[in-house]
């Protein structure tokens, strides 16, 4: 049976605390045995700061429970590219997950100049390993394959790459109802079925050239089972508004960020710095709770700003907040304006 989200769906609003500000664009995250955070920021998406993209290490702080110290730079000077101009949204692509598995990490990069490359975080810089073309976004080691998983957003595909192989598209990901495409963004492996979670995005309609950048089916949006040795795919959640991370809890219930609640205002061409959204209402996603045997789901969080990824620690959840050009001002639901920054936010459970 597919979960399908209600249109009002109970509130469980919990706690949360900001633990780190003024990041570029925060997106992957990844726990460490010692307790500390690996992290993915894809960069500013200034003019002036092409190469701004960076990974970090955030130790706890020692002193406070479920707070970090300041990130410590591991790598930096990876390429961030600013799509707006042909998005017509607030997005910027560069490093974009960082996932750990049988004895390493790795990140994920997409670099339509250089080249797609997932690299190895055990070298200093960090080494390619692995090349793709396109755009790959999230990650996952799969352990019983032995191989990393990721999906590709520009062709609806899940990948897997394995030693001294090339990449191989392993699932093409058919269209959704309306006829728009299945663009496919966070990846987790399910260990009870050895399959992966796909949350998957309803791409543009293309249907109205005055809505160019936002035209959007409202909650067309999946999460999917996908079996990677047989193709085989399950629709588990439905009904969800621009899904992004997803993360297993051990009560086996699956938490899902949505982006935003609708979109509204595209960045024109022409755009030159005024107040606008920029394709996502700011400050309107929610983190759900979604249980799949019974049902039911509940609104743990929500007024978060573009969240895109989310990493479970002990107690909580880790929730990376801020996507678009850094600095540029944004409109809030109290009728303020403030720059965009990035930030991680700590959910409790």
């Amino acid at each position: 049976m597919t979960l399908r989200i209600p249109a009002q769906p109970s509130e469980t609003l919990r706690p949360s605390t900001l633990i780190a500000e003024g990041l570029l664009n925060p997106r992957g995250l990844c726990l460490q045995p010692d307790g500390s955070l690996l992290l993915a920021e894809a960069g500013s998406g200034l003019p002036d700061q092409t190469f701004s993209g960076r990974i970090s290490l955030l130790h706890p702080d020692p002193e406070r429970p479920g707070a970090y110290l300041p990130g410590e730079p591991l790598a930096q000077g990876f390429r961030a590219m600013n799509m707006q101009a042909r998005m017509l949204r607030d997005e910027i692509m560069g490093l974009s997950d960082i996932a750990c598995g049988g004895g390493r990490c790795l990140a994920s990069q997409t670099d339509y100049i250089g080249g797609s490359k997932l690299l190895d975080l055990q070298y200093s810089p960090p080494e390619p390993v692995y090349h793709s073309r396109g755009n790959l976004n999230a990650l996952c080691y799969h352990p019983t394959r032995r191989s990393w998983l990721a999906v590709k957003p520009d062709t609806n595909q899940l990948v897997e790459f394995g030693d001294g192989e090339d990449e191989r598209v392993r699932v093409q990901l058919p269209g959704l109802d309306q006829g728009q495409e299945a663009v496919p963004v966070t990846l987790v492996y399910e260990p009870q079925t050895d399959a992966v979670l796909i949350s998957l995005f309803s791409g543009e309609l293309h249907g109205d050239p005055a809505r160019k950048g936002i035209d959007f089916a409202d909650h067309a949006g999946q999460v999917i089972r996908v079996h990677p040795a047989s193709g085989q795919i399950e629709v588990l959640i439905s009904g969800l508004q621009l899904p992004t991370g997803l993360a297993l809890r051990a009560n086996g219930h699956v938490l899902v960020l949505e982006l935003c609640s609708h979109l509204q205002q595209p960045l024109p061409p022409d755009w030159n710095g005024e107040t606008l959204h920029g394709g996502f209402t700011r400050f309107s996603g929610r983190l759900l709770d979604c249980d799949l045997h019974n049902g039911d789901v509940k609104v743990l969080a929500r007024g978060l700003d573009t969240p895109s990824n989310l990493c479970l620690v002990p107690g909580g959840v880790v929730v990376s907040e801020g996507m678009g050009l850094t600095g540029r001002p944004l409109p809030t639901p109290d009728g303020n304006v403030v720059p965009l920054t990035g930030r991680l936010r700590r959910i409790d459970l």
